[in-house]
């Protein structure tokens, strides 16, 4: 349990030092360069470019994840079964424990993908949301 805990944590903290290495904006929309202090209202490109590309970056961070949660699910749903085969009072037992992981694994790797073909859809929407908000945070912080 608390392997799990901790890679919660660990592609939490990942997922937020990611978005620190994008670039930052003011709430102008202007790039800002240099420490959090200096100011400036140069625009580099197009800030529609920009936002594309930002949404781009957490999508895909967001999918990456997805996936790596299946990979995890898949990985320990098998070891369990590995680990525990002789522990099974008998052949139907088995046989039982097997349908009923093999259901978990197909169920929510369906899951996953249903909702990543929901993200890739809403993408621009989603994502857009996020980025405002998340941008309108940094400007109140002063960041």
């Amino acid at each position: 349990m608390h392997v799990i805990a901790g890679l919660i944590v660990f592609l939490t903290e990942c997922r937020g030092a990611c978005f620190l290495k994008e670039k930052k904006l003011n709430a102008e929309g202007n790039q800002r360069f240099g420490p959090p202090g200096f100011r400036c209202n140069k625009v580099r490109g197009n800030t529609v470019s920009d936002l594309s590309t930002r949404i781009q970056s957490m999508h895909r961070r967001d999918v990456q994840v997805a996936w790596a949660f299946v990979a995890g699910l898949w990985f320990s749903i098998i070891f369990v079964a590995v680990a525990t085969w002789d522990l099974a009072p008998s052949a139907t037992a088995r046989v039982v424990l097997l349908i009923g992981g093999a259901a978990i694994l197909i169920l929510n790797t369906a899951a996953i993908m249903a909702m990543l073909k929901h993200y890739r859809e809403d993408r621009d929407f989603m994502y857009g949301l996020d980025i405002k908000f998340l941008d309108a945070a940094r400007a109140q912080k002063g960041l």
